[in-house]
């Protein structure tokens, strides 16, 4: 793989189309980015005020089992996370396959392959990213009753109480932070090259899993460098929100008060100028994303290599 020739290019035609720039956004709000963009504009429980709110049900559930109110609240809980699951990312299977349409039709760009529109892609783009993702699930699974086992013993036992709890839950257990990060790593990178071929080559799930995997392995510093230099771009860029939190404080505090209009008014537009440039540049830096992969495969870079460029063995 050339990644310096995918990213670069992936960059030209994003640039060159912003027709892809919604898909990106929306493709990030759909699976699970909504939550980073409102996050300046949400009142976070305190840990204080969220252990008093759960502090009765779960002392309930321990002394006196599960009653027919937790069950039913667990129960709603676990179907809206499956339809999350399933709506969201058939809404974000449809955006990611339209975006890889619009790349792989660019006429700027003659070495992307031709792609048509063919029944089922979508359903199968969402069941092969679930497969890539089954490690990453299992993964959360195991690491969640360590963090669990960690949590309880600095609770009962802890051997620094200056430490906030959230961080020495986490430095009792990094491996489960390394492992989450590399499991969705490699389940991202899977997927989304079976995505392409799923797309543009109209590969059925097992195959295009395969051929990714086969595609991954021979070339796994490439891969991993088409991955991670666009995601270091996406966490850079989500600043201006961080920024609009700020923003945010202080436009609340603005607004409390009615001796300023002028400074009211400059605060709330700062707010939302901040926050739409934020969102203008996690949709640009996420076509670029999925950019990457479709210029990938149009120039047969995950099957046909030049064995003397560096990185490809």
């Amino acid at each position: 793989m050339i990644p310096r020739a995918a990213l670069t290019g992936a960059l030209l035609i994003t640039l060159a189309t912003p027709a892809t720039w919604p898909f990106g956004l929306a493709t990030f709000l759909v699976r699970g980015g909504l939550l980073l963009v409102v996050l300046p504009i949400v009142a976070l429980p305190s840990p204080v005020g969220l252990g008093n709110l759960l502090a009765p049900t779960l002392m309930s559930a321990v002394f006196q089992g599960l009653s027919a109110e937790v069950a039913l609240m667990v129960g709603t809980i676990v179907l809206a996370l499956v339809a999350w699951i399933v709506v969201g990312g058939l809404m974000a299977a449809r955006l990611e396959a339209e975006a890889a349409w619009m790349v792989a039709r660019h006429d700027d760009h003659p070495g992307v392959l031709t792609a048509s529109r063919r029944p089922g892609q979508v359903v199968r783009i969402l069941v092969g990213r679930l497969l890539a993702h089954l490690p990453t699930g299992l993964v959360l699974i195991w690491g969640s009753v360590r963090l669990v086992t960690v949590a309880y013993r600095e609770l009962t036992s802890p051997l620094d109480v200056t430490t906030p709890i959230l961080l020495r839950v986490v430095g009792g257990a990094p491996e489960v932070l390394i492992a989450v990060l590399l499991s969705w790593t490699i389940g991202e990178v899977i997927g989304a090259i079976a995505a392409r071929r799923i797309v543009l080559d109209d590969a059925g799930v097992l195959r295009a899993l395969r051929d990714a995997a086969g595609s991954a392995l021979r070339r796994p510093l490439s891969a991993l460098a088409a991955f991670c230099l666009p995601t270091l771009a996406l966490l850079l860029v989500i600043v201006p929100s961080a920024l609009a939190a700020a923003a945010w404080g202080a436009a609340g505090v603005a607004l409390r008060s009615s001796t300023d209009p002028l400074g009211v008014a400059v605060t709330v537009v700062s707010f939302v100028a901040l926050w739409i440039v934020g969102l203008l540049l996690i949709g640009v830096t996420c076509a670029w994303r999925a950019a990457v992969w479709s210029i990938a495969h149009g120039d047969r870079v995950g099957d046909r290599l030049d064995p003397r460029e560096p990185g490809s063995g």
